[in-house]
């Protein structure tokens, strides 16, 4: 007898989903003895992980239970048709007939499991699929997350080590979110949060993936090279500039510094990305709401800052006091310190 083809793809979902479920919890396992702090963040992705083994697991069972099924059909359907070969056994109408009503029920029984079954996979792959959606998006702002920010450059590095597809990385940092947190509120500052978002979606055409790259900055990453990737981040500087936030029943000005950098020779990713974060920091050093580009030697400037409007401190909020040497070193050091830390737990 042909083996049915449900059985393979059955055998062959069962087989996958426990190797997803092996791989999570690896995965977990691994996530686990990076250190002894634990942040609500890694809380929450803990919840979701355990949320998605107890779906996947799910599906591994009834899968199984349904491939067992399957074959006690098979061999009662051998069986049976070993009976019907066997003119010795079968002898009259009423045999005949009997032995029709079994085969006729037995596969009505199997149709009627394949069907349940069917019902059951629909519902647990949309409920994997949310979880996996909602383990990439950020909850806030419905962009990607860190951790899809970080597939989509992996993905993007390899076709660059593979085929020298050139692209380039923007990071996107809101002027002084902190101010406009302490003056507005915090809900006032989520929404800034979410308008942003929304008006970065606009360049979806021109953008490989948007990402919130952590509280107020954003990576962008770009098909292409640097000058292109910060000719739209200065469009979208101006257009920021030009159209305060609406939020909480006020009018907040907003503007934003940018760093882009191209990927270049064979540097690691981590190299990449921190050139990236000089750039956005030579963008905020240089007075902000402007946008700087890191040609592999050093950053310069991209477009005229001098023509846009003030930025949202100069606008409506306490101005800062002119920074000392003490301030200055302090805030490089801090600034060193959190590109070490980066790079150190970036993967090579």
């Amino acid at each position: 007898m042909n083996s049915n083809p449900v059985l393979f793809l059955l055998m062959g979902l069962l087989f996958g989903t426990t190797l997803l479920a092996i791989g999570i919890a690896i995965g977990f396992w691994m996530g686990k003895r990076t250190g002894p702090e634990v942040s609500p963040l890694t809380t929450q992705l803990a919840a979701d992980q355990q949320q998605m083994l107890a779906v996947i697991r799910n599906m591994a069972n009834w899968t199984s239970d349904f491939a067992g099924d399957f074959t006690r059909y098979q061999s009662t359907l051998e069986s049976l048709t070993r009976t019907a070969a066997d003119g010795k056994t079968v002898k009259t109408k009423e045999e005949v007939q009997k032995l029709l009503d079994q085969i006729v029920n037995a596969n009505h029984q199997l149709q009627s499991r394949l069907d349940s079954a069917e019902e059951k996979l629909e519902q647990q792959t949309k409920q994997l699929a949310g979880y996996l959606s909602e383990a990439r998006t950020d909850s806030l702002t419905s962009l990607a997350n860190r951790r899809a920010f970080d597939q989509k450059m992996d993905e993007c590095f390899t076709n660059w080590q593979k085929s020298k597809q050139v692209f380039s990385l923007a990071l996107v940092d809101i002027d002084h979110f902190k101010k406009i947190n302490d003056t507005f509120g915090h809900p006032a500052g989520d929404a800034v949060l979410r308008e942003m978002a929304a008006r970065m979606r606009d360049l979806n055409g021109e953008c490989v993936l948007i990402a919130r790259y952590g509280g107020e900055e954003f990576g962008l990453i770009f098909q292409g090279d640097a000058q292109s990737a910060a000719a739209t981040m200065e469009r979208l500087r101006l257009a920021v500039a030009e159209r305060p936030f609406s939020a909480e029943g006020v009018s907040i000005p907003v503007t934003i510094s940018s760093g882009v950098a191209r990927v270049i020779g064979d540097e690691r990713i981590g190299k990449f990305v921190r050139r990236a974060d000089e750039a956005l920091y030579s963008a905020k050093m240089g007075g902000r709401n402007r946008v700087f580009i890191h040609n592999g030697i050093l950053c310069e400037l991209f477009g005229n800052p001098s023509s846009a409007p003030l930025s949202s401190s100069d606008a409506t909020l306490t101005p800062e006091s002119p920074p000392t040497t003490n301030d200055l070193e302090h805030r490089i050091l801090s600034k060193l310190d959190k590109l070490v830390s980066e790079e150190a737990n970036r993967p090579n």
